[in-house]
């Protein structure tokens, strides 16, 4: 058979205009998503999935013969769990839950129109759709840390001494820094999207797919350690004078091709052949000359636009509410006695938050002669994507900057008072050429304070569905450290902080409070 059984054009062609209404009415997320493609060099085959997609469809046309469509209510139920979703994402302005969801949606759309029996022979090609979505940057320090781990420790089993604070090596030739891109995800991703295609077409048991997406996950991670461990020993050895610049590049990516090819052609030894044809009871098989009278079913159809539109419509009246509500333009801070306004350092360090609808800056000393302590506040309301608090730019130190580096970072659990429980505040250490400062910040959203991002938007989200607005802040403290003295510097930051985040709490509420309309 040539093209797909003329049974089925009717249930594809509807799918299809349901999944271009659905990327026309969720348009935002579709410009982000192609702009995420096009802009991030990590995300670039994102645009060739929608398309290996149907290829992969188009390979399943002669088992669907056996199965006719049918509609299914069970995936209007999903389908309005993922329109949920979305909602969700849209109020917390968590973009990605937003992509993962509308992919769903789409997903769910075609399910509704081709029945549970042929929405299982196509599982895998529409599954492979949600790898078009942009995702992984929160695997980014992590990835950094294993990779600054693995190269510290094949150095030093090759005898070299290295010296290691944070993500800075520095060997007897030059100082490293395992940046942002070090980290390889890049390889990561790409290594799991040809690894989850290669398994689906070479193997047919669940171990040995699963067994190869292991390998394509394990094998990235270890061989970008390995590869970050050659270029530290080249520029080593060649008195730095290879391996950094351009040719850094150059030598990861045909490192990184090397391994790739050895995964698939390992891999390629166990390759499974075809699965036997096997009959389907309760299926016949239609010939192409005798086409059973089709009848479209609207009520499915009218039921997904419903859905689709109530979450849109929901939104605009909760986005109403929130610009009906505007906060205040500034807020002022009361200096506790014991501390006083001080002029800021010649050589600040500021962390990179931008957007903001109100920020207060502010350097502090107290009355006892210890190192003065800066104060970081960005306040932020009425969020979208270009202005929200939890975004992958929004962060202490960014990659780009040549004068800072963070060194290390834990939790550290704060308390104000006896009456009050610890404040979940993260504790970093960051370090110029000529400086090391302790940093302690939290996000502050409807009267709760937490450290983890993922908390920022789940009570950002609330607070919105509850109609008080998506009015949220981050907070940050910073003292130096002197004489490599790290518990001094806490308690001058444990001092201030009892005496300032009473102050701080009154203002960011007064700052959330709803305007009278």
């Amino acid at each position: 058979m040539t093209g797909f059984p003329p049974l089925w054009k009717r249930p594809l062609t509807l799918s299809g205009v349901m999944a271009l209404l659905l990327l026309l009415w969720f348009y935002p997320v579709v410009r982000f998503t192609v702009h995420t493609w096009l802009g991030n060099e990590t995300y670039l085959h994102g645009g060739l999935i929608p398309f290996i997609s149907l290829w992969l469809i188009w390979r399943e046309r002669d088992a669907l013969k056996n199965i006719p469509p049918r509609t299914s209510g069970l995936a209007l139920v999903a389908f309005a769990l993922f329109a949920l979703s979305w909602e969700l994402g849209k109020v917390s302005n968590a973009m990605i839950i937003q992509q993962f969801s509308l992919v769903g949606m789409i997903l769910c759309a075609t399910w509704s129109q081709i029945g549970n029996a042929a929405f299982r022979q196509l599982l895998f090609p529409l599954l492979f759709l949600f790898l078009a979505v942009p995702f992984g940057e929160s695997f980014i320090p992590p990835l950094m840390d294993f990779t600054a781990d693995f190269a510290t420790a094949a150095i030093r089993l090759t005898g070299i001494p290295v010296y290691r604070e944070g993500n800075f090596l520095t060997l007897p030739t030059g100082n490293w820094s395992v940046v942002e891109a070090c980290s390889g995800l890049r390889y990561l991703i790409a290594s799991l999207t040809l690894g989850v295609l290669f398994a689906h077409l070479a193997y047919r048991h669940w171990t040995r797919k699963l067994l190869f997406l292991l390998a394509s996950l394990v094998v990235p991670v270890a061989a970008n350690g390995v590869r970050a461990y050659l270029i530290i020993l080249i520029g080593h050895l060649s008195g730095m004078k290879l391996a950094v610049g351009v040719d850094h590049l150059i030598y990861g990516w045909l490192f990184f091709g090397l391994v790739m090819f050895l995964l698939f052609w390992v891999g390629s030894f166990f390759r499974e052949g075809p699965a036997p044809e096997v009959s389907r009871s309760g299926f016949s098989s239609f010939p192409d000359s005798v086409v059973p009278r089709q009848r479209t079913e609207f009520t499915p159809i009218g039921i997904l636009v419903f859905l689709a539109l109530l979450p849109r419509w929901h939104v605009t009246h909760l986005e109403s509410l929130s610009r009906s509500s505007a906060a205040p333009a500034a807020f002022a801070l009361t200096v506790p006695p014991s501390w006083s306004s001080v002029p800021p350092e010649s050589n600040p360090w500021t962390p990179h938050y931008t957007g903001e609808r109100i920020k207060l800056e502010g350097s502090y000393a107290s009355t006892h002669g210890l190192p003065p302590v800066t104060l970081f506040i960005a306040y932020y309301r009425q969020q979208t994507l270009g202005t929200s608090l939890i975004t992958s730019g929004h962060t202490l130190v960014i990659p780009q900057d040549h004068h800072w580096g963070k060194i290390h970072e834990s939790a550290h659990p704060l308390s104000v008072s006896a009456q009050t429980s610890p404040l979940p505040f993260t504790e970093t250490l960051i370090r110029s050429e000529s400086q090391h400062r302790m940093v302690w910040y939290c996000h502050w959203v409807d009267r709760h304070w937490v450290s983890s991002p993922y908390a920022v938007k789940a009570w950002e989200a609330w607070s919105v569905l509850k109609g008080q607005g998506d009015g949220a802040a981050v907070v940050v403290f910073s003292t130096p450290i002197l004489a490599d003295n790290p518990l001094q510097a806490q308690r001058n930051l444990q001092s201030f902080s009892q005496a300032m985040i009473p102050e701080i709490q009154r203002a960011l509420e007064h700052l959330n409070q709803p305007q009278p309309r």
